[in-house]
């Protein structure tokens, strides 16, 4: 490999050297030229170009000696090339020979195989044969096996449902027992007279119950049934039994009270908490009317939210009037005064004109007949518990039929909307809470 001397430090030197000697030269106004002076000065420039031709000669021979080694390394690199390009033709054609070498060999090892192949296969047909046959044989033990299983289970079968039909039957049993035990042996006690002598009123299944709001449906309701019991017997005694209801309209209670008097079986009504109203006036005009002690009556006027011009409401308040007139005489006559003395004496108990009384100062008014000390519900043959009532069994209810949707206004105050009524009807309710309202 060439050798480089280091250049650099050469030519750091002859720049040293041409500054120092550029630096002793006097100036050129520090004395006038002389001849002398002027060869000095061309002596001097000549080594300085001297010196440039050394520098430039020796940056020349520099530059030729990296040339020269630039291109013995790309001799050396073209030579090495070469060298691998022959090793690798001479790799390739060993590769080539023992492909040969190896496809000969493989068509060779190949014949072989197809007769391995060939005596394999027979080997598998005789296995598989041999397999087919085991199979048959053990298909047949398990076709076997399964009959026998199938023996078992039918005589499993059957021993299970013996033990289930005796189950289901001691189940039927039980329930029967059941049912029987929710049953009352008793039958309903009918009576022409159902008060006793010891203040016992007693109750047949001919009861209709009349509760919650007086409406049309109401009336509907316990009218078919009065219907029903006359039909089914003329003789005893129909109960309608109020447990607590505010009254309702005039036209629906009116026709509760009409049934009730072209009724053959007399219709006797009890009340066990609470009748205002409408129903003060069916429990009062009925035929006969049974209280407990502390069951509440109470009477007052009619009342209407009427609406529409002066005639109109005249027309209305006219209307009003001889509907009061129709309810309150015979409630009246019953009780010994007149219809005015009547609404005289509201006002006089009570500034609103609700006139209320317990059930045995009623009996003074005559607004109830009889105070009882205690009901006998004869209907009650079945467990009211138990799941399933027949139809004989479950007693008439008016409430459902008379029920509205509740509803709460915007101060959060539940009320219940009463249902439309006949121009011509109005409303005998009790409502001191403002809970039944118009819309």
């Amino acid at each position: 490999m060439i050798r480089i001397p280091n250049v650099g430090i050469t030519v750091a030197i002859i720049f040293a050297t041409l500054l120092t000697s550029g630096h002793t030269e006097p100036p050129a106004s520090a004395a006038p030229v002389t001849p002398g002076d002027d060869t000095a000065a061309l002596t001097k420039q000549r080594d300085r170009l001297q010196l440039e031709n050394s520098l430039r000669d020796e940056k020349l021979r520099q530059e030729f000696a990296e040339s020269q080694s630039e291109l013995a390394r790309l001799k050396n690199e073209s030579d090495l090339m070469k060298a691998r390009a022959e090793r690798a033709m001479a790799e390739k054609k060993i590769e080539i020979d023992a492909a040969k070498v190896e496809m000969e060999a493989l068509s060779s090892s190949a014949a072989l195989e197809n007769a391995r192949k060939q005596a394999a296969l027979q080997t598998q047909l005789i296995d598989l044969r041999a397999q087919r046959d085991r199979a048959e044989i053990e298909a047949e033990l398990a076709t076997a096996e399964l009959a026998k299983r199938q023996n078992i289970f039918k005589t499993t079968e059957l021993d299970w449902n013996a033990k289930t039909a005796e189950l289901r039957a001691k189940l039927a049993q039980r329930e029967k027992e059941e049912e029987a035990a929710s049953y009352v042996d008793e039958q309903p006690t009918y009576t022409k007279n159902p008060l006793t002598p010891d203040g016992e009123l007693i109750l047949s299944d001919r009861r209709i119950s009349l509760n919650g709001l007086i409406t049309a449906a109401t009336a509907n309701f316990v009218c078919s049934r009065i219907d029903y019991f006359n039909n089914k017997n003329k003789e005893w005694p129909i109960f309608i039994v109020i447990d607590d209801s505010p009254g309702g309209s005039v036209m629906a209670g009116n026709k509760i009270l009409e049934s009730m008097k072209s009724s053959n079986a007399p219709v006797y009504v009890v009340v066990k908490s609470f009748a205002a109203s409408m129903a003060a006036a069916i429990a009062t005009l009925a035929p006969r009317s049974y209280a407990y002690p502390n069951a509440v009556i109470l009477h007052h006027q009619i009342s209407n939210g009427m609406m529409g011009n002066l005639t109109e409401q005249r027309e209305g308040l006219k209307n009003l009037e001889q509907w009061w007139n129709r309810l309150a005489a015979p409630i009246a006559a019953k009780m010994g005064v007149s219809t005015e003395e009547f609404v005289k004496q509201m006002y006089a108990h009570t500034a609103s004109g609700d006139w209320q009384e317990f059930a045995d100062d009623a009996v003074k008014l005559h607004w109830i007949d009889a105070v009882v000390g205690r009901c006998r519900e004869t209907a009650w043959r079945k467990n009211p518990d138990s799941e399933q009532t027949t139809t004989a069994q479950q007693t008439a209810s008016a409430d459902k039929a008379s029920a509205g949707t509740e509803k709460v206004d915007a101060k959060g105050r539940p009320y219940m909307v009463l249902p439309h009524i006949n121009p011509v009807d109005c409303y005998y309710l009790h409502n001191p809470d403002g809970y039944y309202r118009m819309e």
